[in-house]
């Protein structure tokens, strides 16, 4: 059975959803631009180019308040900010103390359940540049429903592979409702981010992101009771 450590990190500061891009790259430069789980872009004499993995180390707002989550391998690799003697960032040239407000650190069982569990999807971006025209060709919410859930089944997939996790069993996944959708700026244009509850039999840990930008705090999931 996989265990997974998720460590989060809340700080006191606050910051807009659109500071999110230069909290990730302040702290890239303060750990070093070697470090690569920090910002997954591979800096070669090649050109900067993006590596493409489930993230690790994920930036989230927690009520207004930047968050740092770590995955597995992630929680060992954010002793190189925390080892610093100074923590603080400058972030669209204001400083940021960088205090922390909460820390914790956890230990999970990846399983499956044999009963649903029922999960809310935060901003998710699930159309690519792919899928986008064939959503939104369909007249039939079914048929958009099925597309939906077959992506978010590929971005769980692309989570447990990321963390070493083989599921031993086939994945259940229903949406149960869509609230709304949001347009949102990913990578200075503006997209589609669904909000909307589903049920799975996957064990998934709170602010985990999935999908697209889910380093950027896109794609949150949080269990819904």
């Amino acid at each position: 059975m996989k265990e997974l450590r998720l460590l989060s990190v809340t700080f006191q500061d606050t910051l807009q959803p659109w500071e999110l891009p230069a909290f990730r790259g302040a702290i890239a430069q303060k750990v070093g631009w070697e470090h690569d789980w920090f910002h997954n872009h591979n800096n070669s004499e090649e050109g900067e180019k993006t590596i493409y993995r489930y993230p690790l180390i994920q930036y989230k707002l927690h009520q207004k308040h930047p968050m740092m989550l770590c995955i597995d391998q992630g929680v060992d690799e954010a002793h190189l900010l925390f080892t610093k003697p100074d923590w603080s960032l400058k972030v669209n040239n204001e400083k940021l103390e960088m205090k922390i407000q909460s820390l914790n650190l956890n230990n999970f069982k990846m399983r499956l359940f044999e009963k649903p569990q029922q999960y809310r999807l935060h901003n998710w971006l699930a159309l690519n540049s792919e899928n986008y025209k064939a959503y939104h060709d369909m007249t039939r919410i079914g048929d958009k429903i099925t597309l939906l859930e077959r992506i978010l089944t590929n971005n769980i997939l692309r989570f447990a592979e990321g963390i070493g996790w083989e599921i031993p069993e086939k994945i259940e996944l229903g949406i149960t409702d869509l609230i709304k959708v949001n347009r949102v700026s990913y990578k200075n244009l503006k997209v589609e981010a669904h909000n909307l509850d589903f049920q799975s039999n996957v064990f998934l840990p709170d602010f985990i992101g999935l999908g697209r930008g889910s380093s950027m705090g896109f794609g949150v999931i949080k269990h819904y009771r």
